[in-house]
């Protein structure tokens, strides 16, 4: 959802449409149809009543405490990736806002000059040079390709494994829920704006990408290696 997010905000832009390898395009807007009617049947109605009944510091609170644990992530990603400095970033970020900022409702270690700096197991295989294969539309959480997606599953399964469905379900979907409402607005905005949002959604993802992962930026741009 946080990807969708990110989409959300180049979209508004508007960006320029990136080019996308989209073999599986009919089943994918099938999906992102289900995601729609999801959204407004479930998720809609649940992020209305939290950004309406729950107070803005908590809403940080819980937003940053769900950031927080998502470092250890961050942390393994990057040493994955060979980026040392990354993952010993987030580790500091989550030790330090784990003890100091109250497990993470406050986020000290930004003040300390350790700011947020996200990576996910996507991210590693980019740095192993791993191509981004054919663009997927996932179930709830939307815009993303085949590297990703199959990255995302295995960390995913290792984390239910790792701490039990009884921990690992409650906080996925609360992660989902908040990173939801966040970004709502802006994709109520863009899908009224937007003649066709699955198009826009899915250059979006590409061009943003294209910004974090070298492979995507090379293949989404032969001609510019050529030269």
């Amino acid at each position: 959802m946080r990807r969708l997010l990110i989409a959300t905000l180049l979209c508004l832009a508007p960006p320029a449409m990136a080019e996308v390898t989209d073999p599986f395009e009919p089943f994918n807007r099938r999906v992102e149809v289900l995601n729609q009617q999801l959204r407004r049947a479930v998720l809609d109605p649940m992020a209305a009543a939290w950004r309406s009944h729950v107070p803005d510091p908590v809403r940080q609170g819980v937003a940053n405490v769900l950031a927080n644990l998502r470092e250890p992530l961050s942390a393994a990603s990057g040493l994955a990736a060979g980026e040392l400095a990354l993952a010993r970033n987030a580790a500091i970020r989550f030790g330090i806002n784990s003890s100091l900022g109250l497990g993470g409702v406050r986020d000290v270690a930004a003040a300390w000059g350790h700011p947020r700096q996200p990576s996910s197991p996507g991210d590693a295989l980019c740095a192993w040079g791993v191509p981004a294969g054919p663009y997927l539309v996932l179930p709830l959480l939307g815009p993303s390709n085949l590297r990703d997606a199959g990255a995302l599953f295995a960390a995913n399964a290792g984390l239910a494994h790792g701490l039990g469905m009884g921990v690992y379900v409650p906080w996925r979907s609360s992660d989902l829920l908040v990173s939801y409402a966040e970004a709502a607005p802006g994709l109520a905005r863009a899908e009224a704006e937007a003649l066709d949002p699955y198009a826009v959604y899915r250059s979006a993802y590409a061009q943003r990408r294209a910004l974090t992962c070298a492979v995507d930026r090379r293949d989404g741009h032969p001609a510019e290696d050529a030269e």
